[in-house]
């Protein structure tokens, strides 16, 4: 974590944090750029009034040759309050000596990216799942004991 303030007037707790991240890279893609692990700068806010969170993430590593943005969202659905609303987008650029092959670059990191979201939203979801059914098993007792 590089910062982090909590605003004493909203109670919007932003964070700025940086990265590491090391991929699956095809062994030539290592040797050209010398190794699998990046960095990747995010920022987020938390508001606990509106019940929101917005993550903002931008690579470090090799931005001269592909810039990938990424946004996050998490916001209550309007139209149930036990359920939360999740948007991602991301924005891929292929540039530098990359260019000739930015169509093809940029495809290839779209797929894998959507790849990789699909299983980090199934990741998410069974925290979720596991937190909850902690939460439940930890409420049991407590209803039994209170109607006995």
């Amino acid at each position: 974590i590089l910062n982090q303030d909590v605003d004493p007037v909203t109670g919007v707790l932003r964070t700025e944090r940086l990265i590491m991240v090391r991929q699956n890279v095809p062994m030539l893609v290592r040797k050209i750029f010398g190794g699998d692990t990046s960095y990747v700068l995010e920022y987020s806010e938390v508001d606990p009034r509106k019940q929101t969170l917005v993550m903002q993430s931008q690579n470090m590593t090799y931005s001269n040759l592909l810039s990938v943005g990424e946004c996050i969202t998490y916001t209550p659905d309007p139209e149930n309050p036990k359920h939360t609303l999740f948007t991602q987008s991301a924005q891929l650029k292929a540039s530098g000596a990359l260019c000739r092959f930015a169509n093809k670059i940029e495809d290839i990191c779209w797929n894998r990216f959507q790849d990789n979201a699909h299983i980090g939203k199934l990741g998410l979801e069974q925290v979720v799942s596991k937190i909850l059914a902690e939460r439940q098993a930890m409420m049991m007792p407590m209803t039994q004991t209170a109607s006995d």
